[in-house]
């Protein structure tokens, strides 16, 4: 198969790659034995592919070109069928075609040959490029390459000539130059039109999901609420009764005084889950990402600690403590009077990515005191100049202590779907990081990695608002700093 390079290492390799190509093609062109005819059927084929969309215009086009050669002939096209098991006559220049159904039912899904010959009809097999090949994952229906039962390049049509040997030799160099741009720009317009498809799809989806799933869910909360005031009333019920009782009714009544309590723990730690729960269902699943096809933002003024950090430390602290992680909070961070104005949900779910990291990751590591140290820490810092000169933003740290990353890894932890070398057994995708990265980047922001002693330092940096701009209010903690 044909090994394909990228465009940018190709000019990073040789930075006269094109020029030089472009000089090969000129002494191609020049001793081409295509005469001027020929060449302005090529030329034709692709004006009236650029003047007219859609996948019938662009069949008809690819009838009408060959056909000019020769009044004798006749040109019918067969293309693959969405199941790409089979091909279907697309179009063809008469209304009674040549070519039976039994003929188009024993093409071959993939040929290694550029043209062939049989019962006075000339096949030209409509080639799928290695370019697009793998596009079949998006929903466009190329077809897969079967190793085991057929050779050659998948097909995606067969352009059919009858009546050829009335062209001469020329001509069907002609012809097999022309099916291989048919090809390419084939595959493109079924690639359009199935990632409209998607498109809109993903937008009917968004407004399923809001009327069939948000909507639906908001109606929890009024049951939690009820529950909370039938538990309350069970408790006034009890406090009552135990006043009241006699000694044999105590310990009926303590016996259901442990189960309210248990109930009211229950009710409250389900409340909490469906409040994070519903937080996120409602940020990711936002109509608005569907149809704008990136996630949109919905800003709010916020104080991140007291409204996103300590939830979310809450969800983890239990399984911290199983694993002997302590939680290192700074001291001062409560007090700070600056805001940030960003999406709630889609901040909180930063945070959580990198918790969930620090709770996979993080190892036990020596001190300066030469003490062992299993710990996460947290805090914040004060950025001059940022994202411009003359505005600050605020860096938010997240240090765990163990190994550091390689040199490798340093450069792509944040790119979609790499996980560092110590991952082990955990379970994950790598792609949280990724995550927290288009994030902090729709709010203005960056992020990035730090080796520090005792341990390593992921951060991201976000702009304040104008309003926040207060320097006698904003107090600089460093979560990683040499003396934590």
């Amino acid at each position: 198969m044909e090994n394909h390079t990228s465009l940018s290492e190709t000019r990073k390799n040789d930075s006269d790659y094109f020029s030089r190509i472009i000089s090969e093609k000129v002494e191609v062109y020049n001793n081409s034995p295509l005469t001027d005819f020929h060449d302005h059927l090529l030329k034709i084929f692709f004006d009236l592919a650029q003047q007219h969309d859609g996948l019938d215009s662009f069949y008809q086009i690819c009838v009408a070109i060959p056909q000019a050669l020769h009044p004798e002939i006749r040109v019918s096209l067969a293309v693959l069928k969405n199941t790409k098991k089979s091909f279907q006559l697309a179009c063809g220049n008469a209304s009674q075609t040549d070519i039976s159904p039994q003929m188009i039912a024993k093409l071959p899904l993939q040929t290694a040959a550029a043209s062939y010959s049989a019962d006075d009809v000339l096949f030209l097999p409509v080639i799928s490029r290695p370019l697009l090949n793998n596009s079949a994952r998006t929903g466009a229906f190329f077809p897969e390459k079967n190793e085991n039962t057929e050779e050659g390049q998948p097909c995606l049509g067969v352009l059919f000539i009858s009546y050829f040997k009335t062209l001469g030799t020329i001509d069907r160099l002609f012809l097999e130059k022309l099916v291989t741009r048919i090809g390419y720009n084939l595959q493109r317009r079924i690639l359009q039109a199935s990632h409209l498809e998607h498109i809109n799809f993903l937008k009917h989806l968004g407004r399923d999901i809001g009327h069939n799933v948000i909507i639906p869910n908001m109606h929890f909360k009024n049951l939690f609420r009820q529950l909370e005031k039938k538990i309350n009333r069970i408790n006034k019920e009890v406090q009552v009764s135990l006043n009241l009782a006699d000694e044999p009714s105590l310990k009926i009544l303590n016996r259901c005084n442990e189960i309210r309590a248990d109930l009211t723990s229950t009710h409250a730690e389900l409340l909490e889950h469906y409040n994070r729960t519903s937080l996120y269902l409602e940020t990711l699943l936002r109509e608005e990402h569907f149809t704008k096809g990136e996630y949109i933002l919905k800003r709010r003024r916020c104080q991140i600690e007291a409204e996103i950090i300590i939830p979310e430390l809450e969800v983890y602290r239990r399984r911290l403590e199983r694993q002997g992680i302590t939680v290192e909070q700074p001291q001062n961070m409560r007090d700070r009077r600056f805001f940030l104005k960003g999406d709630l949900g889609l901040l909180s779910q930063v945070f959580d990515n990198l918790f969930s990291n620090a709770l996979k990751y993080t190892r036990t590591s020596t001190d300066f005191h030469g003490q062992s140290r299993k710990a996460i820490a947290y805090g914040c810092q004060d950025i001059p100049n940022f994202p411009k000169k003359g505005r600050r933003g605020v860096k938010f740290n997240i240090f765990s202590t163990g190994e550091h990353l390689n040199e490798e890894e340093r450069l792509t932890i944040f790119n979609d779907g790499v996980r560092g070398e110590n991952v082990g057994f955990n379970p994950g995708s790598g792609h949280g990081l990724s995550f927290v990265r288009t994030v902090v980047e729709i709010h203005g922001g960056d992020v990035g990695y730090e080796a520090v002693f005792g341990g390593n330092n992921f951060y991201f940096i976000l702009p304040l608002t104008e309003e926040s701009d207060d320097l006698n209010t904003f107090v600089t903690e460093v979560a990683t700093s040499n003396d934590r």
